[in-house]
This record gives structure tokens, sequence and C-alpha cells, in this order.
């Protein structure tokens, strides 16, 4: 299998392609470091979308499964050896993309990861693309058509992105925060006419922590379950919302079921 995988690797060097997406993914992780727009975060995965389906979905049209399968190999050989690439790929665009959030423990307004959180941190985000990756090239090895591929990669990306974010909003809402306490006895016309910075000043306000609520159940499964909130959940300290020390394991599940039922669904398909 790891012939396969050079093999891959080999045919994406070629590609311009893939050269141009690697820079679209460093360049938004560039704008990131300065222009703080968070919407530049979905021009990585939707490259690595655009990618999987002109690569690997040209794997039917080009005939190299079935010039694979005649030299011997087994379908879980190609099947695996997708999935692989896929996962290096994602990270890949990962690292060009966010390598500042990845590689260093992150200040915030809610102090700064410690050595352990950091590194909880990375491995909850890799596993979480992973699992993206996962389903992604399952998608690439079960659907032959190029052109339905690569809309499904690419709707399948940002819908997943744009339902992420709407989740974790909600989730977020749940978070801990300080709340600007004033003195009950301070509260007159004058004071109030003082803004925030000053009543702390004075003595006559201070911050009282709230510590963070539960969400229902429903909204933190749906949180569990989407990559894109598995993420967030380990780097967005801002927002107050503990890191889950199961996220890793909720994304090894859906690499371990996409892996499971992609390979068995492959298994069966007639490859012409």
């Amino acid at each position: 299998m790891t012939n396969l995988i050079h093999a891959h690797f080999a045919r994406l060097r070629r590609a311009p392609v893939f050269w141009l997406a690697a820079a679209v993914a460093a360049g938004a992780g560039l704008c990131l470091e300065f222009i703080q727009n968070a919407w530049l975060a979905i021009l990585p995965p939707a490259c690595c979308a655009v990618v999987f389906s002109l690569f690997f979905g040209a794997e039917y049209a080009d005939g190299t499964i079935r010039n694979k399968l005649a030299a011997g190999r087994s379908r879980t050989e190609i099947y695996m050896s997708v999935l692989a690439a896929s996962i290096l790929v994602m990270w890949l665009f990962l690292a060009l993309s966010s390598p500042r959030i990845i590689l260093t423990a992150r200040h915030n307004t809610y102090g700064h990861y410690t050595p352990g959180e950091a590194a909880l941190a990375a491995a909850a985000v890799m596993l979480s693309s992973a699992a993206v990756a996962a389903v992604l090239a399952a998608l690439c090895m079960l659907v032959h058509r190029r052109a339905v591929l690569a809309l499904a990669l690419v709707f399948l990306v940002l819908g997943g992105i744009l339902l992420g974010a709407l989740v974790w909003s909600e989730i977020a809402s749940y978070g801990s925060s300080y709340m600007l306490q004033i003195d009950e006895d301070a509260l007159n016309s004058v004071v109030r006419n003082y803004d925030a910075d000053e009543l702390l000043r004075l003595g006559l306000a201070e911050w009282v922590y709230v510590p963070p609520g539960k969400p229902p159940a429903m909204l933190a499964f749906a949180g569990r379950l989407l990559p894109v909130v598995q993420a967030l959940q380990a780097l967005d300290k801002d927002t107050g919302v503990p890191m889950a020390w199961d996220v890793p394991l909720w994304s090894l599940g859906e690499i371990a079921l996409t892996t499971a039922l992609g390979l068995a669904l492959f298994k069966r398909k007639d490859i012409r």
C-alpha cells in the first residue's frame, strides 16, 4: 500500500491544480494573521475538496482503478491508500492555512494554553480534519462521475462549515463570560454617564465571572458530530467554552465508521 500512496503523491506533484490550491490555502493562512476574517477559513477546506474531486475523482475516468485491480492490488489496498493520501493532503493544507493556531499555544481573553492543552488542541484539530478527509475519500471512491463528485464535495464542505458555525454560535452562547456589576449605591444619574472603564477606575463596578451553562443535549450531540465544532471546541477559548476531552474520541469514531462503510460499499461497487 505504501507504493500506492507514493504513486498518489507523485501524480499530485505534477498537478498544477494541487500547487494552486496549496498557494490559496497558504495565502488564506497569511491573511488570517493580519485580517482576522473568519470567512477566510473556508478557503483551505474548499480547495481541498476541489483537489480531491479533480485528482482522486479522476481514478475512474482515467481507468486507474481498473489498472490497479488488474495488477493484483486488492480493493482494500486501493481504498486505504486513497484514504491515507486524503488525510495527508488535508493535514498539509491545514498546516499551510493555520500554522500559528496549530503549532503555538494561543493567548486569549481567558488566559493561554498550557503545553498539554496546546498538544490536545492540535491533536483534536488534526483528528477532526481527518474525519472530513475520510468522508471526502469515501465519496471519491464511490462516485464515478467527476462533475457530480466535484459539486458534492464542495457543497458538503461548505454546508458542513456553515452548519458547524451555526451550531457553534449556539453552544458558545452557553459559555462562561464576565459581566460588569455596578455598585447599587452608585446607580444615579451622574454615574450612568460614565463609561465602563471610568466606573472600574473609580471602584464603582467590577467584573464578575459567570460560569458556563449546559447546552441542551441535542445541541451538544450535534456539536460532537460536526468536525467544525469539534475543532472549535479545541481551539476557541475566547468564548469560555471548556475544552471537551472526548472530542478526539468522536473524531476517531467518525473516521472508523466512515471508513468501514465506504470500504464495504467500494468492495461491492461494479468497476467497469
